[in-house]
Parts: C-alpha cells; structure tokens; sequence
C-alpha cells in the first residue's frame, strides 16, 4: 500500500500553468548575466526612467561594465563585500549588477536606519567599500573612524537626472561633505577610474551570494537574508512565466527600496528582467501615491497594502480613470478582506480590468511565493504557489504535513529560498529545516491552508497570534478583516495587551485610524458601536477588550503597519477601565 501523495506532492496549483511552462527550469546564470541575456533584442527600448531621463538597456549595461571596471580599479573582486546605504536611484541599480558581473556581493542597508545600526551591519559585513547616498552623510560621518572603510563612495540623487535639473539639486543640496579626506569620493569621481580597471567577470555561482537585504528585527537586531543569482532569478522566472497581460514597454512604477528584498527582487530585478520600462521613485512618500499614479501612469505597480490604502482616499484619485493599470500587485504585509472590498470597489469603479494582484512571500524566499494573476484570484486568498516554488501547510507540534483546507504553518520550498541569514548559524538552522522527504524548508512562521484549487489563504502570524488565558488562539487578521469593513475605518491593526489578572495569557485589542472627515469628537462614538459591533457578530473568545482610534497608525520602513510600536504604546493602557465604561 502507498504512502497518500501529499498537497504538496500534487501540487494540484500546476493545473493553472501550461505544460511547456512546467518543465523549464530557472535561469542558470548570473543575474547581471540574466539581465543582458532577456533584453539582447531590445537594446533600444527604455530600461529606467528617472525624472524625465530615459536610460535604454543599452546605456544601462554600458554604465553597469563601465561601473564593473571601476571598482575593479580600487581593487574590487570576486567574493568580496561592498556595503550600500541608499535608495533606489540608477547609480545604487547599476552598482548591484557591477558587483554582480565580479562576483561581489552587495551588503544593503536601509539609510533611515540609526548610525549604530549602520555602523553595526557595516562592520558586521566585513566591506571595506561603502557606497552611501549624500543624504545619508551626516549619519556616516560621525561612525568614519568605526567603519573603517578604505573608500567612502558618496552618490548624488542628481546624477542620472538631466543637465537642467542637476544644477538646481546641486545649487539646493550645497554639500559639505569633504572629498578628498578620510577616502571619501564623488560618485563621478569613481565611475572616472574606470579607465585604470579592467572587470574580470566571474563564473556563474548558482549559491553565490548577490546581496544581503536585513528583515525588520522584531525579535532582536535585524537579520541578514543572503540572496543568490538563483533564489532572485528564480523570482523573475516565475513572473515571467506567471501569465501576466503585458506587453514589453509597459511602465512598472518602482517605489519599493532596494534595500528590502521585496524592493530589490520584485521591484528592480523583476521588472527590468521582464521588459518594463522601470520607473524609479527613489524617495517615496506615501501620501503622494495618487500624485504619482497620475504623473507616470503605470501599467504594473507592486505595494504594501497600507500604500493601497492611501490610494483610496487620494483626492488626485477621483473620477480618474485607471482603465490603463493592469497589474496593482500587493504584498509585503497581509492584507485584511475589509480593506480587500474597499480595494477592489476602487478598482471596480476605476476601470481596473483585473483584480487584486495580492501574493505572499518573505524575504527568506527572496521576496515571492504565491500570486493572484489577471482573473486566477480568489477573494481573501493570496493566489496560487508561484511555477517554481512548492508550499506545504505543516502542524508545527508533530511536522507532519496536513490536507487541504486545514490550518497550520505556512512552509516552502524551491529554488527561491535563500542561501541562509548572514554569520547567523542558529536563526538560519531554526528558520531553514530538512524534512522527512529530504528537502529543506522555510518555515514561515505564518498560520495559513491551501484549498482544493491550490490557493493559499494566510491567517496571521504564529507570533502574532495571541493565545489567550485558556490556550484560545485569536487570529488578529479576523478582527481586523471585520473591522476594516466599517465605512469609516481607513486602518485597523489588531495589537496583543496582557491579561492583567493572569500571569499568562493575553487579549486583543482593536486600533484604529478613522478616514478623513471624521472629526475627533466623533471617534469615541464610533469607537464603542465598532466594540459593539465585535460584540454582536464576533466570536466569544475573539472579540478585542477594547476599541482606541489614533491619528495615524505608524508604518515600518517599508510600509507595514507598526504592530511593535502600538503594543509599546499601548503597554499599559487601561483597557478594563474602557471596556467597562463601553458596555
């Protein structure tokens, strides 16, 4: 008698993807290698645009050999790290796919970050290059001695922007900065010694390590995800076979920062391995989306749900047709079925043709695991496990793998994994873990199943969830789905507060962030018929003990709400005192 051929085994998600796609295989090369090999035929055509500066694909490999020779004249060679502290401009762009070409390796990190921190993971790199934005200097300055970097290269925002334009940002910025002293150069200055290096390209590594991208540190100092030429081209391989109505040309709008992998895989290597013609934003502000959907016009988009929900309520958005969007991709964070409905009623009335993109992944799989695309969706759901990437639901007590529609932790596999955290041996052996059938897998950590069809419905985060008193398990993503519908209710995170009569256990609490137009007298009001709401229509041990609207939820560095920062804020609110007055 044979063993009962697992979800994972059948993979019945196969079924949406045509046989030829099947039974190809990732691309076996370097990504610099990948770039060049997708745009061959199309050396003319627009790679990025760049505040009114076309860069074609033909300028831009030409810029990435020439910016390969120049690191090569400071002595720069395979294996070797090379620390990025800056957005997503073409220079930061070019530098990736230079390093990429000698086999170095890019170690980015986020410049809004604290000069301890980029102190921290500089040193912890072991670059003796930095590459570091001009408005990250006076975070760099005081940690020089630190650091000791042999080169501090400092990029201009101005570089790739036309002659007109760059006057005025130098004539703005009037840098202090001291070229010359402690091995700090312009970015010009660098690409000019191109002329006294000569790149000697390295051989295709498959596990070669392209960049380390950090996650957000919930649980200590943020952790190093080293990315390879195949887990990011896995990536684009699976868009690129994934289906998606475009057409090469199409406008991709880039807001999503390098340093993230979300950024730097879906958001730069993705689109420009795809034919897009990448619109850069190196300097997103959320509150500007609607501005920036009607000044560049995207075709494709990726976000964060909290960006989207900003989309909504842009003034710019109204009675604007968006008939020439095609693919507004969400991921990065979960979004809740409230804030889905009210997105999709945007669409709907927008002239969106397609649903939802929403998709799931994590940084340890280089960003992307599942996708809904054009009509392949289904509500609440995150879409189907991308062609190349296997997903298996697990009960994380016994390790077995469960059926269909049965909850558990949300594991996977593929070529897309990473190949660990960087000199962080214990979170790489806890996170990455053989299984019975021999593989490794990324245990996710998230609580989610899969359906007859393959699609995969993510409920919450295993520490996320909040386990009350009695051992009940309240997933914070129901309330917030339930609460997220309420018409005035632009933002819901549920946080998790102690039970203060137990020593263990605690209760869900509801924070809200109302939309605009509803004044501040009013929130109290609508704060008690929401937990009466909850009360009505929610189960018994999953109600919150309290509902508390703020100005603004916080968001992470790259758009997630700041579930952290409102428990700390919210540590000791008296939500006994709230409930009771409520009732």
């Amino acid at each position: 008698m044979t063993d009962k051929v697992t979800v994972s085994q059948e993979k019945i998600w196969m079924k949406f993807y045509d046989d030829d796609i099947r039974n190809t295989d990732i691309p076996r090369m370097k990504i610099y290698s990948f770039l060049k090999e997708v745009n061959k035929n199309r050396l003319h055509d627009v790679a990025i645009y760049y505040y009114g500066t076309n860069i074609t694909v033909q300028k831009l490999i030409k810029r990435i050999d020439e910016c390969a020779d120049a690191f090569a004249a400071l002595g720069v060679k395979k294996g070797d790290t090379i620390s990025l502290v800056s957005a997503s401009t073409p220079e930061s762009i070019i530098a990736l796919y230079a390093l990429n070409k000698i086999g170095a390796t890019v170690n980015a990190i986020d410049p809004r970050m604290d000069k301890k921190s980029i102190a921290r993971m500089i040193e912890g790199s072991g670059s003796e290059i930095l590459i570091a934005i001009e408005v990250a200097y006076p975070k760099i300055a005081p940690i020089i001695s630190e650091i000791k970097q042999k080169h501090i290269i400092i990029q201009s925002s101005a570089t790739s922007l036309p002659a007109i334009k760059k006057f005025a940002v130098k004539i703005a910025s009037r840098s202090s900065i001291p070229y010359g002293k402690s091995g700090i150069i312009s970015w010009d200055t660098f690409i000019k010694g191109a002329e006294n290096g000569m790149a000697i390209e390295a051989e295709y590594d498959g596990n070669a390590t392209v960049a380390v991208t950090y996650t957000g540190g919930t649980t200590g100092f943020p952790k190093g995800v080293m990315l390879t030429n195949d887990s990011i081209n896995a990536v684009a391989y699976n868009f690129i076979h994934a289906g998606i109505v475009h057409e090469r040309g199409q406008r991709f709008l880039g807001i999503m920062p390098i340093f993230s992998s979300y950024g730097l895989v879906c958001g730069i290597h993705m689109p420009l391995t795809m034919g897009f013609e990448l619109a850069l934003i190196p300097r997103f502000y959320p509150l500007k989306m609607g501005e920036y959907i009607k000044k560049y016009r995207p075709n494709h988009m990726i976000a964060t749900p909290a960006f989207y929900e900003i989309l909504i309520d842009s003034e710019e958005m109204k009675d604007f047709d968006l008939s020439f969007m095609l693919t507004l991709g969400s991921g990065g964070d979960s979004m809740n079925t409230g804030l889905e409905a009210k997105m999709q009623s945007f669409m709907d009335s927008h002239g969106i043709r397609y649903p939802l993109a929403q998709g799931y992944g994590m940084s340890e799989v280089s960003a992307a695991a599942t996708f809904c695309v054009n009509d392949r969706y289904k509500k609440g759901s995150v879409g189907i496990p991308c062609v190349a990437t296997t997903i298996g639901i697990f009960d994380s007590e016994t390790g077995k793998e469960l059926g269909y529609n049965e909850l558990g932790e949300v594991c996977i596999t593929g070529p897309t994994m990473m190949k660990g955290y960087y000199n962080n041996k214990e979170e790489t052996d806890y996170i990455m873990r053989k299984h019975d059938d021999g593989k490794i897998w990324i245990h996710s950590g998230d609580i989610g199943s899969i359906d007859e069809d393959g699609f995969v419905y993510i409920k919450g985060r295993v520490k996320r969830m909040i386990t009350r008193f009695d051992g009940h398990k309240v997933f914070p993503i129901n309330i917030e789905s339930f609460i997220g519908e309420h018409e005035k209710v632009h933002s819901c995170s549920v946080i998790a507060v102690d039970d203060r009569e137990r020593t263990q256990g605690q209760y869900p609490m509801a924070v809200v962030e109302f939309v605009a137009g509803v004044d501040v007298s009013e929130r109290d009001g609508i704060c008690r018929e929401i937990y009466h709401l909850c009360q009505e229509q929610l189960e018994e041990r999953g109600r919150p003990v309290a509902v508390v609207a703020v100005d603004e939820i916080p968001l992470t560095g790259v758009g997630k709400n700041d579930y952290r920062a409102l428990e700390k804020k919210f540590k000791y609110f008296d939500y006994e005192a709230w409930e009771k007055e409520a009732q």
